[in-house]
């Protein structure tokens, strides 16, 4: 591990260090500041939707002028959303804090295509259970010093905190990848100065892009597309269920999810091996195949110790589906298009379980949206259902992970 792989894994454990003691208390903060059920789903999918508009732009001007030192530049922006989050007075200024977040995350193209340019073929798995296993290493413990931070300060005064140490942080963050990025793409055609040029341009390409993945990669499209959206009717709404129908406290799930991290961390590396070894399809199946029972069961839950076993056997599974697809993706999407590409369709397959990676692109926003608006209604009809068209959603997921995906003929560079 060195080069801009060490400076993204580095910058990703210091990451881990703020954003997973707020993270996971996102839900109850905004219900704490006035916020109902159908308000969180209604917030989360404001983001995705914010989210989807400059993702375009985000790939193009990556493949086009070059990606370093629009992550660094961009991470400064994203920082500066955790002003807004630490003094919002209610749940209103969250949503817009929310939002502009997600805007400014438009160049996650060029960290993902930056990573995956720097991976040397044949060590893909290996590597990218590095990236998802020493962050996570680090973020064992901040979750559950989020809770206990809950059980002290209480949560508004506590998430206040959490979000101050967020912005410090997120700027050592942008001066690192400001400083010690590297370009990995050698001839740079430039994008001009043009804003109105840029945006036709970079919509014109990113719908290119998409013909190129459902002429290559259908299989994945429809996965992706599937599971974003009902991924998002369960990602709110896990220490909701915990803490209002279970009977957890905050600090109980902090618990857990240290649990969790212990076991994403220990497993990352195993899984990182295998997927090496017997290739990314095959992994990615075992992952959605773990996670199908493992969902519905979750409703059934009733105890803290039944709520950590099902949730750490997930947090396997979605292990399974980030680490195959991410490596799936580096080895199928070519080097010159891998920023429009990614644009398209992220990094790699989440679960609706947190930790692993971040799910994104173009493609997958508007589901994520639907999703989101509908998750808080879906939730106040029923805690469990959810969870169980989750479960269903996996399923057919599962069988089109095993009828669809193809394993590529040449590994790109």
């Amino acid at each position: 591990m060195r080069g801009n792989v060490l400076v993204l894994t580095v910058s990703s454990i210091l990451w881990s260090v703020s954003d997973s003691i707020v993270m996971a208390y996102f839900s109850l903060y905004i219900l704490s500041l006035g916020g109902s059920p159908p308000i969180v789903g209604i917030i989360n999918s404001v983001g995705s939707l914010a989210a989807s508009v400059l993702y375009p732009i985000g790939g193009y001007i990556a493949d086009k002028a070059g990606r370093a030192k629009l992550v660094g530049l961009s991470t400064l922006l994203y920082t500066s959303s955790f002003v807004v989050f630490a003094i919002s007075p209610s749940w209103e200024w969250l949503a817009i804090a929310f939002a502009y977040q997600q805007i400014v995350l438009f160049y996650m193209p060029a960290i993902n295509a930056i990573m995956a340019d720097s991976i040397p073929i044949g060590a893909r798995g290996k590597v990218y259970a590095l990236t998802v296993g020493v962050p996570e290493a680090v973020r064992i413990v901040t979750p559950y010093f989020g809770g206990y931070l809950i059980a002290v300060l209480t949560l508004q005064p506590a998430m206040r905190l959490g979000y101050t140490l967020a912005f410090g942080i997120g700027m050592v963050v942008a001066f690192m990848r400001l400083r010690y990025l590297r370009e990995t793409i050698s001839s740079k055609e430039g994008v001009g100065r043009n804003v109105f040029k840029i945006f036709r341009e970079s919509y014109v390409d990113v719908f290119g892009s998409m013909r190129w993945v459902f002429a290559n990669l259908r299989g994945y499209a429809v996965i992706i597309i599937l599971i974003a959206l009902m991924g998002n009717f369960v990602m709110p709404f896990w220490i909701v269920f915990a803490n209002e129908v279970v009977g957890l406290t905050p600090y109980d799930w902090g618990v857990i999810l240290l649990m969790a991290g212990a076991v994403r961390t220990v497993m990352s590396f195993v899984i990182g091996s295998l997927v090496d070894r017997i290739g990314p399809k095959r992994c990615l199946i075992i992952g959605i195949a773990i996670s199908v029972p493992s969902m519905a069961l979750f409703v059934t839950a009733s105890s803290f110790a039944q709520v950590a076993a099902i949730y750490l056997t997930l947090v396997v599974a979605s292990a399974f589906a980030w680490i195959a697809s991410s490596v799936y993706l580096a080895d199928v999407i070519p080097r010159q298009m891998r920023g429009r590409v990614m644009a398209a369709v992220g990094q790699g397959v989440g679960l609706g379980v947190s930790g692993g990676g971040y799910a994104s692109g173009f493609l997958v926003f508007i589901p994520m949206s639907i999703g989101s608006l509908a998750s808080g209604f879906v939730y106040s009809l029923n805690p469990a259902y959810p969870w169980l068209i989750m479960s269903g959603a996996l399923a057919l997921a599962l069988a089109v992970s095993v009828l669809l995906i193809k394993e590529p003929e040449k590994v790109q560079e």
